[in-house]
C-alpha cells in the first residue's frame, strides 16, 4: 500500500518551480545541493518532476532552511491552497499560471499574480492527480485546439499518471538552468517516440524525434513529459473597454 503524503506535494512543487525559476538565486541542482548537505544534486528535480511524490520530513526541513522559510510556507494545508484550486458554485476552479507556445519551444515563465486568472474545470478524472492550467499560443495544433484556448493539464507522475500513445502532452525541454515547453501530439514512429503538430500550416508539419517518456528519461539536458492535456477551454465572448 502506499504511503500517504505527510503534506501537500503540488504546493511544494510550486514552490520550488518558482525558487528554481529563470532569473531566480537557485536552479535545481544548487538547491538541491544546498538542502542535502551537497548529498543528493537531484532532489528537487525529482520532486517538481513528480519523481519524489512523498518526499522525507528531513529533505522538506533542508529546503527550507536553504530558502530561508518557515517550514510552514512550504507544507500549506488545503485551506491555504484554497484560491488556486477550489470549489465555486459547485464547479472547480483552476488557475492559469502561464502560456505554452504549440509551434516553437517557448522559455517557461510563471506569470505575475496579477496576470493569472481563473478558468471552471470538471472533476479531476485521476484522484490525487495534480492538474494545472496554461494558455496556447501559436498555431501548430490549431485544427483541434484555437490560439488563446485555455489548456487544463493533468501532471505526469510515473507510477500514477503516465502519457501514452496519442495524448497531447506538455512537453519541458531543460538546458542548463533554461526550462522551455511546447504543446504537441505523442506518437511513434516504429523506432523513436515523436512529437507532431495538427496544424493547418505546412511549416509545423515535421515531427519532433524525443526520448522514451519514462522516470529514467531525465537528465540536466533533455526533454520530458510533464503533462498530459485533457481539455481545452475557449472563451468566445470577448469585448473590449
Amino acid at each position: 500500500m502506499t504511503e500517504k503524503p505527510l503534506f501537500d506535494v503540488a504546493h511544494l512543487r510550486r514552490v520550488l518551480e518558482e525558487a528554481t525559476s529563470s532569473g531566480a538565486k537557485w536552479n535545481a541542482r544548487s538547491l538541491s545541493l544546498a538542502a542535502s548537505a551537497g548529498k543528493s544534486p537531484h532532489l528537487v528535480r525529482d520532486i517538481i518532476r513528480g519523481k519524489s511524490a512523498n518526499p522525507q520530513l528531513e529533505t522538506i526541513l533542508g529546503i527550507a532552511k536553504a530558502l530561508g522559510m518557515d517550514l510552514s510556507q512550504l507544507v500549506a494545508s488545503a485551506a491555504t491552497l484554497m484560491p488556486r484550486v477550489g470549489m465555486t458554485g459547485g464547479a472547480e476552479q483552476l488557475e492559469v499560471v502561464g502560456a505554452v507556445a504549440a509551434g516553437v519551444w517557448r522559455e517557461q515563465t510563471n506569470w505575475a499574480a496579477e496576470d493569472r486568472y481563473m478558468i471552471e474545470v470538471g472533476p479531476n478524472p485521476v484522484h490525487g492527480g495534480e492538474r494545472f492550467a496554461l494558455r496556447m499560443e501559436g498555431f501548430s495544433m490549431d485544427k483541434i485546439i484555437p490560439p488563446g484556448s485555455d489548456l487544463e493539464c493533468l501532471r505526469v507522475t510515473f507510477g500514477v499518471v503516465e502519457p501514452q500513445l496519442g495524448d497531447i502532452v506538455i512537453v519541458q525541454r531543460d538546458r542548463h538552468d533554461l526550462h522551455e515547453l511546447t504543446c504537441k501530439r505523442l506518437d511513434h514512429d516504429g523506432t523513436n517516440y515523436i512529437l507532431r503538430a495538427e496544424s493547418t500550416r505546412a511549416e509545423f508539419h515535421e515531427p519532433m524525434v524525443v526520448g522514451k517518456p519514462d522516470e529514467d528519461h531525465i537528465g540536466d539536458e533533455g526533454i520530458n513529459i510533464i503533462g498530459i492535456v485533457l481539455r481545452s477551454h475557449q472563451n468566445l465572448y470577448q469585448r473590449r473597454r
